[in-house]
């Protein structure tokens, strides 16, 4: 008899790197011959971020981002469609959306094991987070957790404030891995116990399956560098649109900021390709001369890629210094004050490619090993 597994992780925030890494994982689960299903937990607070701008906040603010984001709106309707397709058409879900812990004790998960895993689940800081994620809800099942991060600086990110809390839920674990160092220590000094850091779960899906995943013609025609950032720092888009023009390349741009950090939008070198699901983040990754950015996910697909990439401030992030330290890549992680680039890749891929290789080894083996 198979094995039934449930999955709660971010995989319905409209954030690339959380949906795919949810998509991953449950197709590494389903490539162990296991059933699976990602528990589809949705609170009304990721909902109301992950809106489009003009469709959050009060009735006077939507009005507001209306007007300014008129040019957008069509586009941004389509991105926000592209994400809801994407969680429909790729991923097995429950039936029973929630959106309360108080959802998920009511119900009773026919469920062997449960994952909670990966990506920032158990930052406590983070705006998706909720108790859920460390499983306090699961009454039978044996609880794993597969690589969750406590953030970009886990020792800042997670306070000494719900410690006990957090000691407590995780004694109740049969098994539990971390995706980087930082959380390791972390959660160390909580419960004083050591845990193996194991890959993000995209990094267990072969370069060749991404690749396919992204197609083969390319969405935006000709030669350009890709930028992305969850979030808006100026530092980026500096140090893109100096690298714009050392090279006569456009930067194409996924995503609009808050009101006030849309100033970039007048700029010729930015062009706005807002169109963008997870699929598309893929194409957009794929085929660029470069991409540049202060993301994880954005480090990790284009190691996957194979594309030259420029992590900025890189070595100042947990999850990315461990990930470039891995490969030998530190090299790609640029300061602020930087500023000689090079479009030429000068990144053996196929020695990364082994590097990663023997580490997914080890991550699969270790998984597979829960289960039995």
């Amino acid at each position: 008899m198979k094995k039934k597994v449930g999955i709660i992780t971010f995989h319905a925030s409209h954030n690339y790197g959380s949906m795919l890494q949810a998509y991953a994982l449950q197709q590494v689960v389903l490539n162990m011959g296991c059933d699976c299903k990602i528990i589809n937990f949705r609170t009304e607070r990721q909902k109301e971020f992950y809106r489009p701008h003009f469709k959050r906040g009060n009735i006077v603010g939507r009005i507001k981002r209306t007007l300014i984001y008129l040019p957008f709106m069509t586009s941004l309707c389509e991105k926000d469609r592209l994400f809801e397709s994407f969680l429909r058409t790729q991923m097995l879900l429950t039936e029973k959306e929630y959106s309360t812990l108080a959802d998920l004790f009511l119900e009773d998960f026919d469920f062997d094991y449960i994952i909670s895993g990966s990506d920032q689940i158990w930052n406590t800081r983070c705006l998706d987070f909720d108790w859920a994620y460390y499983l306090p809800f699961v009454k039978k099942a044996k609880k794993i957790a597969y690589a969750p991060s406590m953030g970009p600086n886990a020792k800042n990110d997670v306070d000494d404030i719900g410690a006990d809390k957090i000691k407590d839920l995780l004694l109740q674990y049969s098994a539990i891995s971390v995706r980087e160092q930082g959380t390791e220590s972390r959660l160390k000094s909580f419960t004083g116990n050591n845990y193996p850091i194991l890959l993000d779960p995209t990094l267990l899906l072969l370069h060749t399956y991404w690749s396919k995943m992204a197609g083969n013609k390319p969405l935006i025609s000709g030669r350009y560098i890709f930028l992305y950032v969850p979030w808006f720092h100026k530092i980026v888009f500096y140090k893109a649109k100096e690298m714009a023009k050392s090279f006569n390349l456009r930067i194409i741009v996924s995503q609009l900021y808050n009101t006030r950090e849309n100033t970039w939008i007048f700029d010729s070198d930015f062009k706005p390709y807002l169109r963008v699901g997870p699929i598309e983040f893929l194409n957009l990754c794929k085929f660029a001369d470069c991409v540049i950015g202060m993301s994880f996910h954005l480090v990790v697909f284009s190691i996957l890629l194979h594309t030259p990439f420029y992590a900025i401030k890189g070595m100042d992030d947990d999850r990315i210094k461990d990930l470039l330290l891995l490969t030998g890549l530190e090299s790609r992680s640029i300061s602020e004050e930087a500023e000689n680039f090079s479009l030429d890749a000068k990144i053996d891929f196929y020695e990364v490619n082994r590097i990663i290789n023997g580490e997914r080894i080890k991550c699969l083996e270790w998984l597979n090993n829960c289960f039995s």
